[in-house]
């Protein structure tokens, strides 16, 4: 009966820490099972305990700086971070891609988050480089544009000002006024990229971020920009490009041609546990659904694009 008594205890704290740890239902015990259900429990207890230690092992501020456009991700994904290593901070910052090679560089932030690829001049051999997402570039005109689909060779003329009017596209008989970012965005660099217009395009505005410029879109019946598509709401429309609407199935199977690369970058060969466990949380399946979530295309550790739902196709 002693013997009995205790098993029973013993299967019942396990079964409260399991609870604990938020599976949010109970275990009723079956008293011809007791053995069973309390070895199996404890052992459940003791690899809860496991976790929970290695989670209080991690601490530290982890700094993030640089693309304005991965904000939304980090922000998801440092939240999440947070509530599994809760003695761990994490801090995103930035205005833009530029800032990120800076930044790691001189020691201000531990990873630098880019929205498109490495320059030569940033010294790429200096930095771990992690692609952790697949973003779309979204051609962004106020709901009440007219046009709906451009194709790509007039998305050039717009941006480098040989199109002027939307009527030429057409629109309504009004001047259009051309929105980007600042010199410094990875969403300018891949746009410009994309397009062949680097060093070309004729903006009446030139933006800090990608909110702003969606903000501006939203309020001019005439403008035009560039924004992340995972930012792409229902205060602006996204127009077709070539016939091909914005999506991230039209990314995945290569006829959605506006996309780039979402980047985090560290020092090479660094063997900061804090860096460790950000990018073994981000690979995971928790890290990836995060990042499906804010519409974009989670990558595996190679770089290469995972439908939701799918751990095998490519971008």
């Amino acid at each position: 009966m002693k013997k009995l008594v205790s098993a029973v205890l013993a299967a019942t704290v396990a079964c409260s820490a399991f609870m604990f740890a938020g599976c949010g239902g109970s275990q009723v015990l079956d008293a011809s099972s007791t053995k069973a259900a309390s070895s199996s429990e404890a052992s459940a207890a003791g690899s809860s305990d496991a976790s929970a230690a290695a989670s209080t092992e991690i601490s530290g501020n982890l700094t993030l700086n640089g693309s304005t456009s991965m904000a939304e991700v980090c922000q998801a994904l440092g939240e999440a971070f947070m509530k599994k290593y809760p003695n761990v901070k994490v801090d995103k910052s930035g205005n833009g891609s530029g800032d990120a090679p800076k930044a790691v560089e001189a020691g201000t932030a531990l990873i630098g988050d880019l929205s498109r690829k490495l320059k030569d001049e940033e010294k790429p051999d200096d930095f771990d480089v992690k692609t952790i997402a697949i973003d779309g570039i979204a051609i962004a005109v106020n709901k009440d544009n007219k046009v709906k689909n451009l194709t790509t060779d007039q998305i050039t003329k717009i941006f480098t000002g040989a199109v002027k009017n939307w009527k030429e596209v057409g629109g309504d008989d009004a001047a259009i006024n051309v929105i980007g970012r600042e010199s410094a965005s990875g969403t300018r660099d891949g746009f410009e990229s994309i397009f062949k217009c680097k060093e070309k395009c004729k903006y009446a505005s030139e933006l800090t971020s990608t909110g702003a410029v969606k903000t501006k879109v939203s309020s001019d019946k005439a403008a035009v920009g560039y924004i992340s598509l995972g930012n792409v709401d229902n205060t602006v429309t996204a127009v077709k490009v070539d016939g091909v609407d914005a999506t991230e199935d039209n990314i995945n199977n290569g006829t959605y041609k506006a996309h780039r690369p979402f980047i985090e970058i560290c020092k090479k060969g660094s063997e900061d546990d804090l860096i460790n466990a950000w990018f073994t949380f981000v690979y995971s399946e928790e890290g990836k659904k995060i990042i499906q979530d804010c519409k974009l295309i989670a990558t595996d550790e190679k770089g290469n694009g995972i439908s939701a739902g799918s751990a095998s196709s490519k971008a």
